[in-house]
């Protein structure tokens, strides 16, 4: 089975969506990918990252409802697609399998996935 694969960038921001869950949206993505990665894009780089990711069928957007700190407008909301789901398992399915017995965990963890 083939599965999509993912730039480093990709995945930390199929990783943000998740992270978000239920409010993922361009702004809040980025605020994800920077605490958790340390990361920063443009809003412009953001966007167009996550177009591409529309486009390969790896996440959709919708219009959320009108909200009040946005003065009736709507967000932009994204969420991963069943496909994005799968990528990332494989990515970090790889990733685990690639850095077992090679590079040290803090801790003396394990690479779960």
């Amino acid at each position: 089975m083939t599965h999509e694969k993912l730039s480093d960038r990709e995945l930390k921001l199929l990783l943000a969506i998740l992270r978000c869950g239920e409010n993922a949206y361009a702004p809040k993505i980025g605020e994800k990918l920077e605490e958790y990665a340390g990361e920063r894009l443009s809003l412009g780089a953001l966007h167009s990252s996550l177009d591409r990711l529309e486009d390969r069928g790896l996440i959709e957007s919708f219009m959320g409802a009108p909200t009040a700190e946005r003065g009736g407008r709507r967000k932009k909301m994204i969420r991963i697609r069943a496909e994005g789901q799968i990528a990332v398992q494989h990515a970090l399915a790889v990733i685990g399998r690639m850095a077992e017995d090679v590079v040290p965990l803090p801790d003396g963890g394990e690479v779960v996935v």
